[in-house]
């Protein structure tokens, strides 16, 4: 009788805090943007009667309670904790690798998808287009696999990970070998050296220049040595995306990361403009004010916005256009030097006519940068055809 009083009094003591939580998910003020994450969080949805009978508001207030619950970076990092505990090597999406390592959970799902599909046609559709325009010493498509490509070494025994190389030559395939630049040829020379993040997504700096070294030389430029360039170390500190869906923190074993930046003459004289706004206007292309917060890798161009454009002292004659996702972020400054002005834009916020934009612009080299994973997953892609 006592047992059955004792587990009684946990099964009320457990049901009266996942209430207590619940109840303060429901009633306290939506927090917006989850630091930790480094995502904007789920609002309350609003309750309109198509929503409630066609199911969609009960989903999306299901997201939002789990998005709104209370110290949930604590609750996630506890159940990390769990997962590890009980001999799992992932969770939410991740590997826990070797060495320290976090890795994406990239699987079929991702490169064998409708959008994956779609894009790989729209990519296709839109060499054709320009191919006879810029020719392909100055149109070229790179693509950088992830981590778990190039570091399977790293991986947990036995992890499944889908074949990023052999979704890029399919891409070859569909674009034409003369058009596609597969950094990750370069990449795996240089896989025993810190290219990629341990916590985090993106390659490191010192990825991005082996990416640069491979785009550079596709266009016909001079590859300018590391040693030559002047490194600091801004950030010892950093901890990523993959960090921030798993919160490694209370179970330890992830060490932060560390951020480089380059700096030249050229590179310290480029100034930088967002949006076509004259008061977003910046005579530095690296914010620093960014090390103070989570997402330290925006130092790179304070991040990602629909324009980015960079303008330099140079007198080439030359202006690049990269059409990208943020892995470009820290391999664009090894290309200033090359050009006049280098115009990045994210189709994911660029509504405009590209078409209309390649035109007013004065385009001289087009190039398309992206990491694979998240090639195959933008489902904006198909706005390189407007």
């Amino acid at each position: 009788m006592k047992i059955l009083t004792y587990e009684n009094a946990k099964i009320a003591v457990f049901s009266a805090t996942m209430a207590a939580l619940f109840l303060g998910a429901v009633l306290h003020k939506p927090t917006e943007f989850s630091e930790t994450e480094n995502r904007y969080l789920e609002q309350r949805p609003k309750l309109t009667t198509v929503k409630l009978f066609d199911g969609s508001f009960m989903k999306d207030y299901e997201t939002f309670i789990t998005d709104q619950f209370p110290e949930r970076s604590f609750f996630m990092g506890l159940k990390t904790a769990v997962e590890r505990l009980r001999g799992r090597t992932d969770d939410n999406g991740v590997y826990f690798g070797k060495d320290g390592y976090l890795f994406g959970k990239y699987d079929g799902a991702v490169f064998e998808s409708e959008t994956a599909e779609n894009n790989i046609s729209a990519v296709a559709e839109f060499v054709k287009l320009y191919a006879d325009k810029f020719g392909k010493e100055h149109f070229k498509i790179a693509l950088a696999p992830s981590s778990s490509e190039i570091l399977k070494d790293k991986l947990p025994a036995n992890a499944p990970v889908y074949n990023q190389t052999g979704f890029i030559d399919k891409i070859k395939k569909e674009v034409g070998e003369d058009f596609v630049i597969d950094l990750g040829e370069n990449l795996k020379k240089h896989a025993d050296e810190y290219i990629y993040f341990r916590t985090d997504h993106h390659w490191t700096t010192l990825g991005a220049y082996y990416g640069y070294k491979a785009i550079a030389s596709g266009f016909g430029l001079e590859v300018q040595s590391l040693e030559k360039l002047k490194a600091d170390t801004v950030s010892n500190d950093f901890l990523g995306t993959y960090d921030s869906k798993v919160n490694t923190g209370l179970i330890g074993g992830v060490a932060p990361d560390s951020i480089t930046i380059y700096s030249s003459s050229e590179i310290d004289k480029a100034v930088m403009m967002w949006d076509n706004d004259k008061d977003k206007t910046f005579d530095n292309i690296y914010k620093m004010d960014a090390l103070k917060g989570k997402d330290k890798y925006t130092v790179f161009f304070g991040g990602n916005h629909s324009v980015t454009d960079i303008k330099t002292e140079n007198k080439t004659g030359k202006t690049l256009l990269i059409i990208k996702d943020s892995f470009a972020h820290s391999l664009a400054p090894f290309l200033i030097k090359d050009y006049d002005r280098i115009i990045m834009l994210d189709l994911r916020y660029f509504n405009k006519s590209l078409k209309k934009y390649l035109s007013e612009n004065k385009i001289t080299d087009l190039l398309v940068l992206y990491s694979t994973p998240d090639f195959a997953e933008d489902a904006n892609i198909g706005r390189l055809l407007r």
